[in-house]
């Protein structure tokens, strides 16, 4: 069989082509393997798709391969187009030895039947190893099944660890949230101000990021120039606005003429109670003609 062809048979009739994740699994694949003189070889489940790119481990993705994994002078492409490995397996030095090879020629595979199943890990991912499996725990779980909850210094990124039966919750840090409070609070997008624009802190707008409104040359600020992302994704204050000089002047010269005539109008005002006040006191203090014949 090529090797594509082969490992659609190991799919089919096991879980997939074999998967070498370091020395030891090498050592103990071979010491399985027959000894054959004839056709000494088998298809393994590490390719690439060009002369430049890394070999590749299919499932995993892992990239690894031992200092004693290739043959001598290999991996050599000696075909231009050698994108698939095989596995020595006759007697002699090159026993265990990886080869290059064209993918297109035919040979038998080694295939292998998974261990690890959905249910193998409570909370982490299987991973095999020889005649075992292994689980590796997502943060703040422990046990050979990960099974057990158990807050860690590295549980919650920005909150507080507190566990429960059978898990362990993050109490989030304001602005944060996420399972595990790993991810900061946004808030939408500003719009440029007319006549003017903004400069925010960061590449993110998240809580407590700030940002400062400036005006184009000939326009002055109306407002605070400064808005903050706050806890619930909003931003602080109401937004400012660029005002020309001219109509900051007709603004001030405004207020200005406001607050005369409001001054003008109370000074009236004033003058005419006391006015009044002045009129009703004249006839109470005017002698009558009997008080002056007593006198």
């Amino acid at each position: 069989m090529n090797w594509t062809a082969a490992r659609k048979w190991c799919q089919s009739n096991y879980t997939d082509m074999v998967v070498i994740q370091n020395q030891r699994e090498n050592d103990y694949l071979v010491s399985l393997l027959p000894t054959r003189n004839n056709s000494p070889y088998f298809w393994i489940g590490i390719t690439k798709n060009w002369k430049n790119e890394t070999w590749t481990w299919i499932g995993n993705n892992s990239t690894w391969f031992g200092e004693q994994s290739w043959a001598a002078k290999e991996p050599n492409n000696n075909h231009r187009k050698e994108f698939c490995v095989e596995i020595y397996v006759n007697k002699g030095d090159n026993r265990g030895k990886w080869n290059d090879e064209k993918c297109a020629k035919l040979k038998s595979p080694v295939c292998y039947e998974a261990q690890c199943t959905a249910t193998s890990c409570d909370r982490g991912r299987c991973q095999e190893t020889i005649g075992n499996i292994t689980c590796l725990c997502e943060p703040g779980f422990t046990g050979n099944r990960c099974q057990t909850a158990q807050c860690t210094a590295t549980s919650c990124d920005r909150g507080r660890c507190q566990e429960t039966i059978g898990n362990i919750t993050c109490l989030c840090e304001p602005g944060f949230t996420g399972n595990r409070c790993q991810t900061a609070v946004e808030c939408p997008p500003l719009s440029q101000p007319a006549d003017g624009y903004l400069n925010c802190s960061g590449e993110k707008l998240t809580f407590n990021s700030t940002c400062r409104f400036k005006c184009h040359p000939g326009f002055l600020i109306a407002g605070s120039q400064d808005v903050t992302c706050g806890v619930s994704g909003v931003w602080s204050g109401p937004r400012p606005s660029c005002a020309s000089y001219k109509q900051a002047l007709l603004a001030v010269v405004g207020c200005a003429a406001v607050s005369a005539f409001c001054c003008v109008c109370f000074c009236w005002i004033k003058r005419r109670k006391r006015k009044e006040v002045a009129q009703v006191r004249q006839p109470e203090e005017t002698p009558s003609p009997s008080t002056e014949a007593l006198g």
